[in-house]
């Protein structure tokens, strides 16, 4: 019967060392999908002749483009948005906000690294070099969905911008902003697969032992 016993038990343990192993593996499957990575610059211009010039107002209930969707350029691109130049930027409502909310088509309007709003923080106002900035920050999600984060901000010469938007009225202001995908630690999420594993390991151990 403990020749028995010791026989379950080896088994047992061998079967829990190999759990830290195939969590590992899951975890770098799922840090190794495919995931967007990287962020990108956008502003109003555009370098393509074809494109009309994206102009933009907002009042309290809504951000709006035209045309809809605007084109937009983006700069500054990293991970795998390197080989995306041009964007197409959509209008959306603030108040009430309606999430998700369709915002940049990157590239083409194919849907494809289409980012959505999934919350939007208050607009902020603040004396800049060329005259008020609008800023909203914002949460996001691509449809593959990688997480994105990041901000809009609108340049107005409307000296009185916040009483005009705080009143219901309407800016009209030039935009840019940034948009940046933020990735989980696999190093944290393996962490916790190996504390999981060696709890399992105790429990099971013990349960053979009695």
């Amino acid at each position: 019967m403990i020749g028995f016993k010791s026989k379950l038990l080896n088994a047992t343990l061998a079967l829990t060392a190999a759990i830290p192993l195939a969590t590992a593996g899951l975890f770098t499957s799922a840090g190794s999908a495919q995931a967007y990575t990287g962020g990108f610059n956008y502003s109003t211009s555009d370098r393509n002749p074809s494109d009309k010039v994206t102009l933009s107002t907002l009042s309290k209930n809504s951000v709006n483009f035209l045309p809809d969707p605007g084109a937009i350029l983006l700069t500054d691109q990293t991970g795998d948005f390197t080989s995306n130049s041009r964007g197409f930027i959509k209008s959306f409502q603030t108040n009430p906000f309606i999430s998700p909310s369709g915002f940049i088509d990157v590239g083409a309007l194919d849907g494809i690294k289409l980012l959505s709003l999934t919350s939007l923080d208050p607009a902020t106002f603040a004396s800049g070099n060329a005259g008020i900035d609008i800023t909203f920050n914002f949460n996001g999600l691509f449809e593959d969905g990688s997480k994105a984060t990041g901000h809009i901000v609108f340049v107005t010469q409307d000296t009185n911008a916040q009483a005009t938007y705080n009143n219901g009225g309407i800016i009209n202001a030039s935009f840019t902003g940034l948009a940046v995908t933020t990735v989980p630690e696999p190093a944290a999420l393996l962490g916790l697969g190996a504390v999981g594993a060696v709890m399992a390991m105790s429990r099971r151990r013990k349960s053979v032992i009695q």
